[in-house]
């Protein structure tokens, strides 16, 4: 690492420092400061989504940094789980589903992660038949039991509404 990228990388523990200190503002412009500097280092745009996603809840500039960050660094993993939260928190399935898709492409990201979202898509739209393949997909991809569990519960869920759905004679593509 060269003199400038750890000049970054102090700026950007200095602005975490100050997020755990609840330090908002002061985060903030740790950050900013860094990107005047360095606009496509991915790291800080993704310390600074985290930033507007967790703790300032500006959920349209954590938005924009998750993206920059992915821009600049594609297979940047934990952003994309990030995301993933973010979507799911405010409902955007559309956005979820586009970046799940680009993920799945995604050398060592959490394969897991991957087709839970894209199940939660699929549920939301009530696919159920997609969405049990989906958190199937998952299961097999877990490699603790935390996310093993989550998925059984989704899938035993899904089964639920697939099957009150064949009662309600609405089991076209279901």
């Amino acid at each position: 690492m060269d003199i400038y990228e750890t000049y970054i990388e102090n700026l950007i523990q200095l602005a975490e420092e100050a997020i755990d200190d609840c330090n908002y503002q002061q985060a903030k412009d740790l950050l900013e400061s860094g990107l005047a500097e360095e606009p496509g280092y991915p790291k800080l745009h993704a310390s600074m989504g985290r930033l507007f996603h967790y703790d300032l809840e500006n959920p349209a500039m954590a938005e924009k940094h998750y993206h920059l960050a992915i821009h600049f660094k594609p297979d940047y993993q934990g952003v994309y789980e990030d995301l993933a939260w973010l979507y799911i928190k405010h409902k955007k399935y559309i956005g979820l589903e586009h970046w799940m898709k680009k993920a799945r492409k995604v050398k060592g990201l959490n394969k897991c992660m991957i087709y839970e979202n894209l199940g939660k898509v699929a549920e939301e739209k009530e696919d159920f038949k997609k969405a049990l393949k989906l958190f199937k997909k998952g299961l097999l991809k877990s490699l603790n039991d935390h996310d093993a569990s989550r998925l059984k519960k989704h899938i035993k869920r899904n089964k639920y509404k697939k099957l009150e759905l064949v009662k309600k004679g609405r089991s076209n593509k279901h």
